[in-house]
């Protein structure tokens, strides 16, 4: 069974069902809104050291040259592998000071 154009038409309009659904939740759950803003602010943070990291052209892949790939990955794995090592960090002290009592 084909769909035919009602379909393809109603597709659209449902989701804008579901955003208007989502946006007045997220503007009547205060504690959604706070989980919201502070994964925005991980991820903008992240952006901001993958591109202090990953100098040159903000960080960005601008052509298809595979070099430029290359390191634009190996810039990112850089910036995983310090947060990560970061947090082992923490991860670290935190016992440390548990021990201590």
């Amino acid at each position: 069974m084909r769909a035919g154009p009602a379909t393809y038409a109603a597709f659209p309009e449902a989701g804008r069902v579901t955003r208007t659904v989502q946006l007045l939740r997220y503007l009547s759950d205060a504690p959604l809104r706070r989980r919201v803003n502070a994964a925005t602010h991980k991820v903008e943070s992240f952006n901001r050291f993958s591109q202090w990291i990953g100098f040159g052209n903000g960080g960005v892949v601008a052509d298809n040259n595979p070099i430029e790939q290359e390191k634009a990955m190996k810039f990112n794995m850089l910036t995983n592998t310090v947060i990560f090592h970061n947090a082992l960090d923490i991860a670290e002290i935190i016992l440390q000071l548990l021990e201590e009592g």
